[in-house]
């Protein structure tokens, strides 16, 4: 035993001083650090309000604060860059997509002073604009088509991403931008387009209903939206004061739970594996100008159809309009033919549109209606007409339409009877071809003593009120002989059939989307004692931060009041955060490179006189984005060549200095979005539904993804457009990241997204090279080469400039002209060619 003892006290006694050693060395090495936290914490340059110095005149403020800098650390800007570089720089930034040849063109050959502004404003109104920069917003967002977690199931979040969108097109300011998507349900006057911002927060992954740990998921909710909005718009890492006071920046543990409480008043409880909350019905509009085009243009077709059906000869025996008929108009001898027209517009299932027959007596002439589900032949919401025969007046003939008319859209419908030779049904001018007939055609029509009932149904039947008809009814007519075909209007009603059928598949039903709520009392809200929500501490109410501005005198802090605050002109956090991320896109690195956290062991600014500057300038113009926008790109900071000198490697590496533009690979969707563009391929309609482009095929099946545990899914490869519309509508699933966004560094989104990650992996140049798609893409852009010139030097000039934006150079001529001058210079010749072009690190960097 005294050997061990003496053992371990002799270790413990060599060690200890190394120990202690090497904690003194750390403890100084961070004294400094830990003392300025300790000491001047409230005081820290992110809590105190930007201040904007004055500036001389003649110079873009960037240009200033810039060069200014560069001088101090003996370093020059770098010259312009060549303005090929510059066009594709602006329209990647601002359209997320290449500029194609004869914009190159026109700004090439545009000398006047004003052409480098001009092609700004164009970009600017650019309905791409507002997809680009809705890219980076929907990271911060978390948006996704999925609620996450392991079932991960579908859900309509794509609403929200078209509000972004239209919000960022139309410059909304900045401050309302904030209040619609963080209280947009608790204005005033708020209407759908607000309700719909709120989607911002209900972005949050969802697990299912029914599990047993759902209101741990429901805290989890509350955690990720103060976690997303700390990030969003304060810069701040609030989550860090979730179990125990912020060990950095001046944040107690009590303040983070006073903050929760704005939060925590969200209804959230839902069944089986619906995500949880407050939804509303949506109906979308995506189409609206189709939609009203449509409309307009069958309401013209079909004022032709009643009068092409009706010739002058037809002795009209009666019409019905706008209400029931008490007399008869129709006491007629029994005829040869007969013909009904009307037009009508329902959705139910079985209803008389004109009718003359006794049900007591069990006599019949004649009825022309939709649907009878007691007969086995009908099918309801389809037309059907029956014909009596004199001799057996309870029997005869039926015609039964396969054309459904209860869509609720309007109709023109046509029965025209021939006395034993034929009876047709047609519905908008054109015959229903698959029109089923049965029984024997009668030879004349049975005469029945009850009167016409238009869309009365029975109404001497033993059932009161059976079949009569709901809906529009009107235009009813009788004619004596069998109509000249209605199909004599064929081009007419063909062609309102397939504008019909358009207009049916535009009108989708309602959907339900997920929008923020307000429960009518405020739940309790305790401090999680060490994070866990079961250990409750001491009750808390909505407050903010003592370091932050306070809340005007009178406000209750819910939503709505936490997000005007934020908006206050003198916060000195949200409009400092706002310009850094928007900094962030265009040179690659915000002004402080910590940009979700402003706090004390964030960056500091690399320029914080800039910054302030800038923060201010946004609040003052009016929080208009698209005016921050203007001044960045027209500054000669932006313009600047990307190539990096020797000196400005060595003395800034990392280009924090801004001597120079910084390069960076194109993100995952402007990669996939360029080789469409350049290949013809892309579609450039804007909003709508998720799509769904090729994958591996039967590669949910082999993750389990269709599974009914799982997501319950099976990825179906869209059709037409939608294979190649751009790749920010693809079917964002959080569990299973379409493969191609994936493997460039697309973010989940599972969590709010500050700064993608940039690797550089071996499966990225597989995917440019063998991915269906790419492999599409330099097809089609092959073809285009083809086509655009009869020479090889002349296609080779088209080529890069298509793809590059510019001539090729003496090497690359030789190089690719070698190449081409072999035996055969057929099409796979320049599809390689398109490949290569289509594979550079020049197509895929953005300079």
């Amino acid at each position: 035993m005294q050997g061990k003892s003496k053992t371990t006290g002799s270790i413990h006694s060599s060690v200890a001083p190394f120990s202690l050693r090497l904690a003194a060395l750390l403890l100084l090495a961070f004294l400094p650090h830990l003392q300025s936290i300790g000491e001047t914490e409230a005081d820290h340059w992110a809590f105190l309000p930007p201040r904007k110095s004055s500036l001389p005149g003649g110079i873009n403020p960037i240009d200033h604060f810039a060069h200014k800098r560069l001088r101090q650390e003996g370093l020059s800007p770098s010259p312009r860059a060549p303005l090929h570089t510059l066009i594709r720089r602006l329209s990647f930034d601002l359209r997320g997509i290449p500029p194609d040849p004869a914009e190159v063109d026109r700004f090439r050959s545009d000398t006047s002073p004003e052409a480098w502004s001009q092609l700004v404003e164009r970009f600017l109104a650019s309905p791409h604009f507002g997809e680009r920069l809705a890219q980076n917003w929907l990271d911060l967002a978390r948006y996704a088509d999925t609620s996450g977690y392991a079932a991960d199931r579908t859900r309509n979040m794509w609403v929200y991403r078209d509000w972004v969108i239209n919000a960022i097109n139309t410059n909304k300011p900045f401050d309302q931008f904030t209040i619609d998507q963080i209280a947009g349900d608790l204005l005033p006057d708020g209407g759908l387009a607000e309700k719909v911002a709120t989607g911002f927060h209900r972005n949050a992954m969802q697990a299912k209903g029914n599990n047993p740990r759902k209101e741990e998921f429901r805290i989890k909710t509350v955690v990720d939206r103060l976690k997303t909005t700390g990030r969003t718009w304060l810069g701040l890492t609030l989550e860090c004061a979730e179990c125990h006071d912020h060990k950095h920046d001046p944040i107690s543990q009590k303040e983070y739970y006073q903050l929760f409480a704005i939060f925590n008043n969200v209804p959230h409880l839902g069944k089986g594996y619906d995500t949880h909350g407050p939804k509303m019905d949506f109906v979308p509009q995506d189409n609206s100008a189709r939609t009203t085009t449509l409309e307009a243009r069958i309401a013209t077709l079909r004022k032709t159809v009643p009068r092409a059906s009706s010739p002058a000869d037809a002795a009209l025996l009666g019409t019905w309009e706008n209400g029931h008929v008490e007399k008869d108009p129709a006491k007629f001898a029994p005829t040869d033919d007969l013909s009904i027209t009307a037009v009508l517009r329902t959705r139910e299932k079985v209803a008389d549109i004109a009718s003359k027959y006794d049900w007591k007596s069990k006599t019949r002439s004649f009825v022309f209606g939709i649907g009878g589900e007691a007969n086995k032949n009908s099918r309801p919401g389809h037309l059907f007409a029956w014909i009596s025969s004199t001799n057996e007046p309870w029997n005869g003939a039926e015609i039964h339409s396969s054309i459904p008319v209860n869509d609720g859209m309007e109709h023109h419908v046509a029965l025209v009877f021939q006395a034993g030779k034929s009876m047709k049904l047609f519905v908008d001018g054109v015959e229903d071809k698959a029109a089923r007939v049965i029984g024997k055609i009668p030879g004349r029509i049975s005469v029945s003593a009850r009167p016409l009932a238009i869309g009365a149904g029975y109404t001497n039947s033993e059932t009161p009120n059976a079949f009569h008809f709901q809906g529009e009814l009107r235009e009813v007519r009788l004619y004596t002989k069998a109509l000249p075909d209605p199909g004599q209007v064929g081009k007419t009603g063909a062609e309102i059939q397939k504008l019909q059928s358009e207009l049916i598949s535009l009108r989708q039903k309602p959907i339900k989307i997920h929008v923020m709520d307000e429960l009518p009392s405020p739940r309790e809200t305790h401090v999680h004692v060490r994070g866990n929500f079961k250990d409750r501490g001491e009750r808390v109410y909505p407050a903010v931060p003592t370091v932050l501005p306070a809340l005007p005198e009178g406000q209750k802090a819910n939503r709505l009041d936490f997000a005007k605050w934020l908006v206050q002109p003198d916060h000195p956090l949200t409009s400092r955060v706002a310009v850094n991320y928007l900094w962030q896109h265009f040179f690659g690195s915000g002004l402080v490179a910590t940009p979700a956290d402003f706090g004390a062991m964030g960056e500091p600014p690399s320029h914080p006189g800039l910054l302030d500057w800038l923060a201010v300038e946004f609040v003052e113009s009016g929080w208009s984005r698209k005016d921050l926008v203007r001044l960045i790109v027209n500054s000669e900071t932006y313009q600047q060549s990307s190539i990096q000198t020797p000196k400005q490697q060595e003395a800034d590496p990392a280009n924090r200095l801004l001597a120079r533009m910084s390069r960076s690979r194109h993100p995952a969707e402007q990669i996939r979005d360029n080789a469409l563009a350049v290949s013809g391929l892309l579609v450039h309609r804007v909003g709508g539904p998720p799509v769904f482009p090729t994958q591996p095929e039967g590669l949910y099946e082999e993750t389990g993804q269709n599974e009914p545990a799982n997501s319950n899914f099976t990825w179906k490869e869209s059709t037409g457009d939608d294979r190649n519309r751009k790749s920010m509508y693809t079917y964002w699933k959080r569990m299973l990241l379409h493969p191609s966004l994936a493997s460039f560094d697309a973010p989940s989104r599972q969590v709010c997204v500050a700064n993608r990650s940039v690797t550089n992996t071996p499966r990225q140049a597989l995917v440019t090279l063998n991915d269906p798609v790419f492999h599409e893409c330099a097809q089609f852009f092959a073809e285009r080469i083809a086509a655009s010139h009869p020479s090889s030097h002349q296609r080779l000039e088209y080529a890069f400039r298509a793809c590059l934006s510019r001539s090729p150079d003496a090497e690359e001529r030789r190089m690719f002209l070698t190449f081409l001058a072999g035996e055969d210079e057929g099409a796979e010749k320049w599809i390689s060619v398109a490949a290569i072009l289509l594979n550079l690190d020049e197509t895929l960097t953005r300079e």
